[in-house]
């Protein structure tokens, strides 16, 4: 150990008696803690990973290490937080580092439980697909001692492999966009010194991929050779090779497209792209609206053919397609959707009257039987399928009747994956499939040679051509509208098609209805013109969201201390999926997502303590409760409580869009900074880019208004603000630099432009594609179109 700065140590642990031993010895742990203080203090210079696999109680083991020596050398990082460089370790002479795996219950202070930290695979067997744990920062390969390789040897001499274990580790790390940084070879430690001098002669091409500010969690790539990344990524690099990298993410546009390295090139110390959404009409090929007739509206003027299906008028939402048991809509040949030997991504909402314990409703299909060519979007027993014949994935999800849900089915050709999403979530998806490839015509409501049926009904179904970002599918989840040019639905022409009778007597019923909508609508003009309100920072009964998380009871007593760590997530994910979707988180979920892999005994009482704890703080402010509602937990708020993201969010819903007073208030809301500032939690990240991308427009959208009243500060301000949110949004830039040329200082117009092209550089690794005079004519003429600036 003393002398190998690469070697770690591992260990068996048991529970014997109150103490914790290594099993067939008399030694205790607290013997292997006084060693590995020894080494540590013995090398000031050594970074030592310390890996112990226990069942049973891990706050024993964390007990025992806290009153230990080697104590001030230990290091901890809390789910979340990137890991620092070893020169950071060893300056901070936090060079210990402690990882536990197996059957653990609680958590420590100093032991890094494996699955939350390291992507692990296993030399001795073949991993197929990618892990959904590949974008953990950290990289572990177990059993390499175990590698079948091609060449024999005598005795341990291994090193006549070398071939073989280090094409493996060029392999897997090529894979998975990862350096190795723990190998396992057991007791075998120095007859594979030769790995790491061999890994290091290769040059390490790394970098960040981001969008609005954060980095992304998963990256695919089109090369063959790669599948799944994290958004930190670390490739090697061959001499004389020429590399291409070609990274996507579903609803995004990458800056810059390509990564190429060659020979003649100085390799740069990282790599940072951009990722920028895409439209969401970008790649759409049909959009139903069921507005009494089934009616595409990228192609109004086909008419489709079906049987038994009608049109209802559904109380939640409006006019709905009405597919009940043998009922089915002919909609053609599948590549007028893009659906064959292509990425592609269906998504309705979908309502089941009946939902069949021992058979299949259908949403989507066609009747072809043969491989690949038999596509059924399904639910089997009750369970959302994405089939494509002896090609399927099924998710363990289950749906009841009578809800209306968002669904949608992705395929990514690239990785062969198979993805169901239900209410904006992903249940669940599959690597390895290959692609659809039937030529019959696809039928709604139907599928299986007619053998499964829809019973229930439909509404705006989509068909894109390419895979959808899940923030994409959680803004269609959400209701957003697809804006398809400046499509408007006909008058539908009443009088011919039921007679003059039926007609006067419809047209009067229209006249008084007319009456009722001019009255509401007045009403509802009235209320949109109010100014919400936005109270004042230590206003009585308020939550607020943007900046740091702030709460101030019914007596103006500050308690955002009460809400700890775990309390402060339930509340928030039930009420972020309240404003979602009004039905609130189901039980079941919000266990999947805030105690992950505890057994389930351990989970309910986790959660019933936590739910206590909140509600019993709630008690302190009006307007807020959380309830239990058929498995479901509830935010139920009234106006006398206030959330400014609660507001925030209410504005955005509004249909066509705020006026200048909401915009207006809509800034004060976020101008207190990023929503949930230092708040990480994985499954916030959708809502938190949702929400990045809101306050962009928006605040763009105000910056034409105050143009108009040539309010110039106000605009700077707008800027500022959106370039927190995006430091390099080519907009807010550009605004910023007009008004400097506005108010004639052209000389800090230019300094800012060249600050944004300097730091452009450094992020993306190129120069900006544009001048000063080119990129203030280029932005002048886009959002003269896009805003209506002067």
């Amino acid at each position: 150990m003393q002398s190998d700065t690469n070697a770690g140590l591992e260990f068996e642990l048991t529970k014997e008696d109150e103490q914790i031993m290594l099993p067939g010895t008399e030694r205790k742990f607290d013997y292997i803690l006084e060693r590995i203080n020894q080494i540590i203090t013995t090398d000031s210079t050594k970074v030592l990973p310390v890996f112990l696999h226990f069942d049973g109680n891990i706050q024993l083991l964390d007990s025992i290490i806290s009153s230990s020596g080697v104590v001030p050398h230990i290091f901890y990082l809390p789910q979340g937080e990137a890991w620092p460089s070893l020169e950071y370790l060893i300056q901070a002479n936090r060079r210990v580092i402690f990882f536990i795996s197996g059957d653990v219950k609680n958590s420590g202070k100093t032991l890094h439980y494996i699955d939350d930290y390291i992507f692990e695979i296993s030399a001795n067997r073949v991993n197929t697909g990618t892990d959904k744990n590949t974008n953990r920062e950290l990289f572990m390969i177990s059993n390499f001692g175990d590698l079948p390789v091609s060449n024999s040897t005598r005795g341990n001499d291994i090193k006549n492999m070398v071939p073989d274990y280090i094409n493996y580790l060029l392999e897997n790390w090529t894979r998975y966009g990862k350096k190795p940084n723990f190998i396992f070879v057991g007791n075998n430690i120095l007859n594979f010194d030769f790995i790491i001098f061999q890994l290091n002669s290769f040059t390490w091409i790394t970098g960040t991929i981001r969008a609005s500010g954060k980095t992304l969690d998963k990256i695919y790539w089109k090369n063959p050779e790669v599948s799944i990344t994290g958004g930190k990524f670390c490739f090697p690099y061959r001499g004389g090779d020429e590399l291409t990298l070609t990274p996507f993410v579903p609803g995004y546009r990458m800056t810059p497209e390509q990564i190429i390295v060659t020979g003649e090139m100085e390799v740069p110390e990282n790599y940072h792209i951009m990722a920028r959404p895409v439209e969401l009409t970008q790649g759409l090929t049909a959009s139903f609206i069921f507005d009494e007739k089934t009616r595409n509206v990228l192609a109004p003027e086909k008419s489709y053919t079906g049987q038994n299906f009608s049109f209802s008028r559904d109380f939640e939402r409006g006019p709905v397609l009405r597919l009940p048991e043998n009922a089915n809509v002919n909609l053609g040949n599948p590549d007028i959707y893009g659906l064959r030997n292509s990425s592609f991504t269906v998504c309705c909402f979908v309502k089941f009257s009946e939902i069949l314990e021992y058979n299949d409703n259908a949403v989507l299909g066609n009747y072809e039987t043969e491989y690949r060519r038999g596509l059924h979007l399904i639910l089997r027993s009750g369970h959302p399928y994405f089939g494509l014949w002896a090609n399927d994935y099924i998710s363990t999800e289950k749906l009841e009747p009578n809800v209306w849900y968002h669904m949608a089915w992705r395929y990514i050709i690239e990785t062969g994956e198979q993805a169901i999403f239900l209410n904006g979530r992903n249940i669940g998806s599959s690597n390895g499939h290959p692609p659809f490839s039937g030529t019959a015509d696809i039928h709604l409501g139907s599928a299986l040679s007619q053998g499964a049926s829809m019973r229930g009904y439909i509404d705006d179904l989509n068909f894109w051509n390419r895979p959808l970002g899940a923030e994409e599918i959680t803004r269609l989840a959400l209701n957003e509208e697809i804006k398809v040019g400046n499509e408007k639905i006909p008058p539908r022409d009443f009088l011919n098609k039921y007679g003059l009778i039926l007609g006067i007597t419809v047209l009067s019923i229209l006249v008084f209805i007319l009456v009722i909508l001019t009255f509401i609508h007045k009403k509802k003009e009235f209320v949109n013109n109010q100014k919400p309100r936005v109270p004042k920072k230590n206003a009585a009964n308020q939550i607020c969201l943007f900046g740091n998380f702030n709460a101030v009871d019914n007596q103006e007593n500050d308690i955002s201390t009460q809400f700890t760590p775990k309390v402060k997530e339930l509340f928030l994910f039930v009420l972020l999926a309240t404003l979602k979707n009004k039905n609130g988180a189901s039980v079941s979920i919000i266990d999947a997502h805030l105690w992950p892999g505890l057994p389930a005994r351990k989970v309910s009482n986790n959660r019933a303590v936590t739910l206590n704890k909140l509600r019993k703080i709630l008690q302190n402010l009006d307007g807020i409760e959380i309830v239990t509602q058929n498995g479901y937990l509830i935010a139920n708020l009234e106006k006398s409580f206030f959330c400014d993201y609660v507001e925030a969010f209410e504005l955005c819903q509004l249909p066509g869009g705020m006026n200048k007073t909401q915009l207006e208030t809509f800034f004060q809301l976020v101008k207190k900074g990023r929503f949930l500032k230092g708040t990480n939690w994985a499954w916030l990240d959708e809502i938190r880019g949702y929400t990045g991308n809101q306050v962009i427009d928006n605040l763009l959208k105000l910056a034409a208004y105050y143009n108009n009243d040539n309010d110039l500060p106000k605009m700077e301000a707008l800027a500022k603000r959106i370039l927190e949110y995006d430091d390099l949004n080519e907009e807010a830039t550009w605004l910023q630099v007009w008004v400097l040329r506005q108010m004639h200082n052209i000389h800090q117009a230019r300094f800012h432009f060249e600050s944004f092209c300097t730091k452009y550089q450094n992020t993306l690794g190129e120069k900006f594609p544009m001048n000063f005079e080119q990129f203030n004519g280029h932005f002048s003429n886009l959002l003269k179109m896009k805003n209506g600036l002067k």
